[in-house]
């Protein structure tokens, strides 16, 4: 292949890149106008608009692997890949903090997101452990897909019923210009996040499929958890950035990021089976056991938040949340490596 195919790739990686970011950094501030028009808090704004917003990337990419090239490692690997750069990108946030990033937030609203993370990823490593051996899309629908859109839909029930107890914004906001004004601006920069993860997912694809001199192809397992991964998270991340360094919202950040996570995992579960209309295969029968390693990186991952957030009523609160913190990144690293050693 020649060597010009990968200028086009990278191209679009780094103009989507910029993109993201450009958007991202003000959609918080702008999400938090709205809250204030809405009447509602940043903590849902983070959980309900702005982490599905910046998942679409992950949609995008997880349905045209699944319905279009029938390559469900690569959905499965992007999904994983990508809720884990997220909560080790609370790392990041936490230099940014005064005090305690994890201390910080709501602890109630955020321990039933992060129990609930939890029971979605137990279900999605069930079906890495089991579904390879179940050949019926209909069984393996009803075992994995299911309860993961249960336990979803259930969580998001919840968070609305005690939507009125929801910590208000972190700090008053003065809301100028019509509700309309508002919400076409949130829509635009929406846009602009969306389109970006689209052109960076897109070009992490070419690099995927290039093939280096010697013959070295990297291949849809490694980039779907890493570049890929990292690419379609950075709507997720950038606006959880810029949500506490530019708008100090830190509720606002973290709804964001495990919101997120929670939607990535839906999507896989919703087009599973319907990669059996296409294929007549559903993706849960397709996916490689290496995946164990990435769902049980994400279930440590939120683990540790889980930990961090409840050690505030601790004495030592403060040294277990940020030893939390710290221990995200070998977490992440190793789970990189071992995917890698299984390719």
């Amino acid at each position: 292949m020649p060597s010009d195919n990968l200028f086009w790739p990278v191209v679009l990686f780094v103009v989507g890149a910029a993109a993201i970011w450009f958007g991202g950094s003000r959609l918080p501030e702008t999400g938090n106008k709205l809250a204030g028009k809405l009447g509602i808090s940043a903590t849902a704004i983070g959980l309900f608009v702005l982490s599905i917003v910046t998942s679409l990337p992950e949609l995008s990419v997880t349905l045209a692997a699944m319905l279009k090239e029938g390559a469900p490692n690569l959905a499965f690997g992007n999904i994983f890949g990508s809720n884990n750069f997220n909560i080790t990108s609370i790392v990041v946030l936490e230099l940014l903090v005064t005090g305690v990033f994890l201390h910080n937030v709501d602890r109630e609203r955020y321990t039933r997101t992060c129990l609930y993370l939890l029971g979605l990823t137990l279900v999605a490593s069930l079906g890495v452990i089991f579904g390879r051996h179940i050949q019926s899309p209909l069984l393996t629908t009803l075992l994995f897909s299911v309860p993961i859109a249960a336990i979803f839909f259930y969580d998001s029930l919840i968070h609305g019923k005690v939507r009125g107890k929801a910590k208000p914004a972190a700090r008053p906001v003065e809301v100028e210009g019509s509700t309309s004004g508002i919400v076409l601006r949130f829509l635009a920069l929406s846009a602009v996040v969306v389109a970006g993860g689209f052109m960076i997912a897109s070009g992490a694809n070419g690099i995927a499929m290039y093939e280096f001199p010697g013959g070295l192809k990297l291949g849809h397992t490694f980039v779907g958890t890493l570049l890929v991964a990292i690419a379609t998270s950075m709507p997720e991340v950038s606006v959880a950035f810029a949500a506490v360094r530019r708008a100090k919202l830190e509720d606002m950040a973290l709804g964001t990021l495990l919101g997120s996570n929670a939607v990535n995992i839906l999507v896989f579960a919703v087009g599973a089976p319907l990669m059996a209309l296409r294929f007549s295969e559903s993706a849960w029968t397709n996916i490689s056991g290496v995946n164990l390693v990435s769902t049980a990186g994400a279930f440590l991952l939120t683990l540790f938040v889980l930990v961090g957030l409840r050690s505030r009523s601790h004495r030592a609160g403060m040294a277990v949340a940020r030893t939390m913190v710290a221990l995200m990144i070998p977490v992440y690293l190793l789970c990189l490596f071992l995917v890698y050693r299984g390719v």
